[in-house]
């Protein structure tokens, strides 16, 4: 009977070795494999501290914004890409034309996309556009305010920051999907700052959270609608967890894979924030917009070509019609793959998604700005 106990024992621990070393050989290979997908290449490309610079600041009316006067690269081997930013005294991106811009001045807004700071101050589509006017004859200044991270709202604060310091005659706001998420959310884990955040309340608009709480970097916060109206979800995220994330994130290709099924599984309460809501979502959009289509300017709305955007074209042409605004289509001009126009593992614009995305604005606004 001890002899049977005992050779099953050796056999479980036998099959459990097995288990384990033929779970780390898989692992293994699927770095390997990930590896050649996302970066094309075998070794560990290590994240240089140097290049994770610091962009924002604190701002008690947005939560956060450039910092003005701040000049650096933004640097990731892993992406090949090093871009050159520059701020200047209001946080508005330098757009490093070899010509002095003149007449009427055009201001963009909007979060990650519009700022561009994967490439260097020139390459941006705020700075290609500009030159595209110069080189044709229809003279416009071309000032690019965007912030990473920002939604709808944070847009909107900027603008009205920037009105009476820039003087803009035309305004064009980047929908991205992320804006979404980002209009609901008062504060993300892992962040150093919150945000001020409009919720949705009998059709209206209601501001919270200003100025931004002084908070934990683990906290997170957002708003959730439901059948009742809304409640405010709010935690900490287990500093553990995030501390091995952070590692994986930085030092293996598996982290995609892993961010993938956490967003699916919603194993995060971050996930969540994902979730649509299809309703509120669209009508604090069509809100904010109608805040920022000021008298004086002259507003356009135009979107990020991913995929997730083009489910809401038709939401932002009947926003758009609705308040009197004008949507620019760019999606008829990107006509290759997205991988052409955007970094492997990262959805912004490498250099030829933004000189696409300044050609297409370039072609619909020329009519409307240059042709009259």
């Amino acid at each position: 009977m001890q002899k049977r106990r005992d050779k099953f024992s050796r056999t479980v621990l036998v099959s459990l070795i097995v288990i384990i070393i033929t779970l780390i050989v898989t692992l293994f290979f699927a770095e390997i494999a990930l590896r050649f997908y996302h970066y094309g290449q075998l070794s560990i490309v290590k994240n240089d501290d140097a290049s994770r610079i610091k962009l924002n600041r604190y701002d008690e009316e947005l939560g956060w914004t450039n910092i003005p006067n701040f000049e650096g690269y933004l640097s990731d081997p892993k992406e090949s890409f090093n871009g050159f930013v520059k701020f200047d005294e209001n946080g508005i991106r330098v757009n490093d034309n070899d010509f002095n811009a003149k007449g009427e001045v055009i201001l963009m807004v909007g979060g990650s996309i519009t700022g561009g700071f994967e490439v260097d101050n020139n390459e941006t589509y705020s700075a290609v556009l500009e030159r595209l006017f110069f080189e044709n004859g229809c003279n416009y200044r071309v000032y690019n305010a965007g912030v990473n991270g920002y939604g709808t709202d944070q847009s909107l604060w900027t603008l009205e920051r920037l009105l009476n310091i820039i003087h803009p005659k035309y305004v064009i706001y980047m929908f991205s999907s992320d804006d979404f998420v980002n209009n609901r959310t008062i504060k993300i884990s892992n962040t150093l700052w919150g945000k001020p955040a409009f919720l949705l309340s009998n059709e209206e608009l209601v501001l919270i959270n200003k100025p931004p709480k002084d908070v934990e970097i683990s906290y997170y916060a957002y708003i959730k609608y439901t059948d009742d109206g809304y409640d405010i979800t709010e935690g900490y995220i287990n500093a553990i967890n995030l501390t091995i994330m952070s590692f994986i994130k930085r030092n293996f290709a598996l982290y995609y894979p892993l961010r993938n099924i956490s967003t699916y599984l919603k194993i995060s309460p971050e996930n969540r924030m994902e979730e649509k809501v299809r309703h509120e979502d669209v009508k604090v959009l069509e809100l904010i917009l109608k805040r920022m289509n000021q008298d004086g300017i002259e507003l356009f709305v135009t979107s990020n070509t991913g995929k997730s955007e083009v489910e809401y074209i038709d939401d932002l042409v009947i926003i758009s019609d609705d308040l009197g605004i004008s949507y620019l289509n760019i999606f008829p001009f990107f006509t290759e793959e997205p991988g052409i126009y955007h970094w492997k593992t990262d959805k912004h614009w490498n250099e030829k998604g933004h000189l696409q995305a300044a050609t297409a604005l370039y072609e619909v606004l020329n009519p409307r700005l240059c042709e009259q």
